[in-house]
């Protein structure tokens, strides 16, 4: 009888590993898919050409088929504070299964009228890619005004393995300083008291970008432009890290001192920021919203990076999303701001949130999705003469107030 049930035994692991077999070839396939965009070459070795390269036209409106075939605006609910619609600095974090009812929540800032005053951080459940909603019990912005002469902006979060909460942060602008604040929840309902992680001098901590990985090893890079903030003429990028003890919660964990990464744009200068990581250790990617000197953070454009450790930085010649684009034109955009991402490996497609301000000054926020490798080939393969730079450089024609209200 011990060889049929040595025999069962043998199939029994057999059946599992064939049933594990496809999923890790989806691991498999995303990791070369990744490693290949990141290295600007294919599996064979071959000279790496974008999808469609036997394509003539400009790159640039290679890259505009791709981003506005899917272009749409997100279904955002009024926030319980400014009682608008208006939108800016979206963030979304996933998880591969559900975590208090959803895989995906989303956070953002309300900015009616651009006023500073309404621009507190606010959380939402992503139904679909371009359908948020409020949760049920909530009340937003779960973050409230922090009072005159202050004002709360650009949040980031992403999940803590460790303690299964969602960490979130946001920079509180006050008594000139920028202070990176901390909070989490477990439940989506309720969330500890934000607490200081670190404060940098005005305006040398924007936009922070947080990602923990699997191990709880933590990093935020953030933008440092001086006290000229939205119309600094130069910019600079840093990334601090936190490693928390085993159960100890991110609140009370200690953030390195900022190390500056090797990041370059020439002709523009950097305002706002979103870094995700890609699958498998393979590196990350950014979003990043900049302008040309002397234009200001209220003319802003969309570009994308890689990177494969978080320091040093590749960088294109085009953006992703620009002003002078048709999908642009067509909805009235005056400036692309500050862009989240997801990117989905099983259909190597990286989802964009563009932020941008129409030009009756309404904030709002959009959604497309875009093949990760194609569009990376595509920017790799673009020179600066690609560039329509007559339309990138051009000043947004808004309100000087409203530039004023954006430091």
């Amino acid at each position: 009888m011990r060889i049929p049930v040595i025999a069962m035994l043998a199939a029994a692991v057999l059946a599992v590993a064939a049933c594990d077999l496809p999923e890790r070839a989806t691991a498999v396939r995303a990791a070369a898919r990744t490693s290949d965009a990141l290295a600007g070459r294919p599996r064979d070795g071959k000279p790496m050409a974008p999808a469609g390269a036997e394509d003539a036209s400009p790159v640039l409106d290679r890259v505009e088929a791709r981003v506005s075939r899917a272009l749409t605006r997100v279904t955002i609910p009024a926030d319980d504070f400014s009682m608008a619609r208006d939108a800016v600095h979206p963030d979304v974090a996933c998880l591969p299964e559900p975590w208090n009812g959803a895989r995906c929540w989303a956070m953002y800032t309300p900015y009616l009228n651009s006023d500073p005053s309404w621009e507190n951080p606010a959380i939402l459940v992503a139904r679909g890619e371009d359908d948020w909603a409020k949760p049920a019990g909530i009340r937003n912005p779960i973050v409230p005004w922090p009072g005159p002469n202050m004002y709360n902006s650009d949040p980031d979060q992403a999940f803590d393995p460790g303690t299964n909460a969602l960490v979130s942060v946001y920079r509180e602008v006050s008594g000139g300083q920028n202070r990176i604040m901390l909070f989490s929840t477990r439940d989506a309902r309720t969330w500890t008291h934000p607490v200081l992680a670190f404060a940098e001098r005005n305006h040398d901590a924007v936009s922070p970008a947080l990602v923990i990985d699997g191990k709880r090893s933590a990093r935020m890079w953030y933008v440092q432009t001086g006290v000229m903030g939205c119309t600094a003429t130069s910019s600079q990028i840093v990334m601090r890290t936190a490693q928390p003890a085993p159960g100890q919660p991110f609140e009370s964990a200690a953030w390195s001192e900022p190390q500056r990464v090797a990041f370059s744009q020439p002709g523009f200068v950097v305002w706002h920021m979103d870094v995700i990581p890609l699958p498998n250790a393979q590196g990350y990617v950014a979003a990043l919203a900049s302008y040309a000197p002397g234009n200001g953070c209220a003319s802003s454009d969309v570009w994308l990076a890689v990177s494969r450790d978080g320091l040093a930085w590749n960088t294109f010649a085009v953006p992703v999303l620009w002003r002078g684009m048709k999908a642009a034109r067509d909805l009235k955009i005056a400036t692309w701001y500050r862009t989240a991402m997801r990117y989905d490996a099983d259909a190597d497609s990286l989802h964009l949130w563009p932020s941008g301000m129409a030009s009756n000054g309404t904030w709002s926020v959009f959604h497309t999705a875009v093949p990760f490798s194609e569009i990376i080939g595509l920017l790799r393969s673009a020179t600066p003469a690609d560039m329509p730079r007559a339309a990138l450089l051009q000043r947004t024609p808004v309100l000087a107030d409203v530039l004023a209200r954006m430091p």
